[in-house]
């Protein structure tokens, strides 16, 4: 039974070690959508003229269907923002975005930095002329490329040390508790 008992210890912490490799590639992949949101975004606002809800309506509604589980936070977001906005007109943008950056489950793979940049996006973008919103669309643009690049080049390093460590770790306890 102690063996049992140690053959599931060390699974679990094998298991953890590949969760962990995984968290990081999901942060990589929700990066990438937000990046294509801000594109959405500015496409909706610069070329099609929309205002600001329903440039929001629009890329959250693609950026949403067909999608589960952390993939579809991002979209659900902007759909929260716009009906927020929508339902209390006249407050200012930037707070409904705070407030519903807030809401973004803690388990979505975020680092401190990219929530920044969100909210730096978020408290730019509601209340300047379109030249503004652009300039404020491209910048988040430029930050988010400046993090997939930097995650991209490391990922594949952290990815085995994470797998590593866990099954040394597993490996460790197997040998101790043995």
């Amino acid at each position: 039974m102690k063996y049992v008992g140690i053959l599931l210890m060390s699974g679990a912490l094998i298991a953890g070690g590949f969760l962990a490799a995984e968290r990081l590639r999901e942060r990589l992949r929700i990066l990438q959508q937000f990046r294509q949101i801000a594109l959405c975004l500015k496409g909706q606002i610069l070329y099609s003229n929309a205002t600001l809800p329903e440039a929001l309506g629009e890329a959250g509604a693609r950026f949403s269907e067909g999608r589960s589980g952390t993939a579809r936070e991002p979209g659900e977001l902007l759909l929260r923002v716009r009906d927020r906005l929508k339902q209390e007109s006249g407050r200012p943008f930037s707070e409904v975005w705070e407030e519903e950056l807030a809401r973004l489950p803690e388990d979505l793979p975020l680092e401190k930095q990219d929530r920044q940049a969100l909210s730096a996006l978020g408290s730019q973008l509601g209340y300047a002329d379109r030249a503004m919103q652009e300039r404020t669309i491209l910048l988040y643009l430029e930050q988010t490329e400046d993090s997939i690049r930097d995650l991209k080049g490391e990922l594949d390093g952290r990815t085995k040390l994470c797998r590593c460590m866990g099954m040394a770790a597993g490996l460790f306890l197997m040998v101790v508790m043995a």
